[in-house]
């Protein structure tokens, strides 16, 4: 499978990021797994205090006795404060904690396989932002990313404020008021891809949770 990240390069709101984006790429093709994954890690860390800045949060928030801000607390307060699908921030904490082993723990080798897999939480986290605040339709490299993301139930509503932090509106189940053959039509935007999917929908259709994610049980520890 390839992979690059040109798609950041254009983006009016995270092209400063794109350099460090690529480097990541440049040294997954070099076979440095370690830096793969330590730079996988401060790309997240400034990813995050974007994401602070673009929603005028409080850098400053509050914690715990005997604990300071980190990037742990960090995603654990973004968690809180927006209504970001589960499995993007999920991925967050995959490559905090990757990026974590990599740098402090010198016996871990880390091998290509986990490199690839923090290579591809970076593109589908890069890609869950840009369409998010810059209107795209990219392509996730998880479908199951995907199929989350499109699903309106899944964004349980956990904005504190009173005014939505991003919109959604464009990523989320549609229905459409059309009568073909009697039969009546739920159009389905992707979240991450550019075209429509028609196909019939039940009265009283329930949406189910989408299962646990495959990628989020390497590292359960928080």
């Amino acid at each position: 499978m390839e992979i690059n990240f040109n798609f950041v390069k254009n983006s009016p709101t995270f092209s400063e990021q794109y350099s460090a984006a690529e480097k990541i790429h440049k040294l997954y093709t070099i076979d440095d797994y370690r830096d793969v994954i330590s730079n996988s890690r401060l790309l997240l860390e400034t990813l995050t205090k974007k994401i602070f800045k673009l929603e005028n949060l409080n850098a400053y928030y509050h914690v715990p006795d005997g604990e300071y801000r980190n990037l742990r607390n960090d995603t654990h307060y973004l968690r809180g404060e927006l209504d970001y699908p589960l499995s993007i921030m999920d991925l967050f904490d995959e490559v905090r904690r990757m990026g974590n082993a990599a740098i402090h723990d010198s016996k871990i080798e880390p091998d290509k396989k986990q490199a690839w897999r923090c290579v591809c939480d970076v593109h589908d986290i890069l890609v869950f932002l840009i369409n998010s605040y810059d209107g795209q339709d990219l392509y996730y490299i998880r479908p199951d990313i995907a199929m989350e993301a499109q699903t309106s139930s899944q964004f349980h509503i956990r904005v504190k404020n009173t005014k939505p932090h991003i919109k959604l509106k464009d990523h989320q189940t549609k229905k459409v008021e059309e009568h073909h053959l009697h039969t009546n039509l739920k159009k389905v935007k992707h979240f991450s891809s550019v075209k429509s999917v028609d196909k019939p929908a039940e009265k009283h259709e329930q949406i189910k949770p989408a299962k646990q994610n495959w990628f989020t049980k390497l590292f359960h520890k928080k």
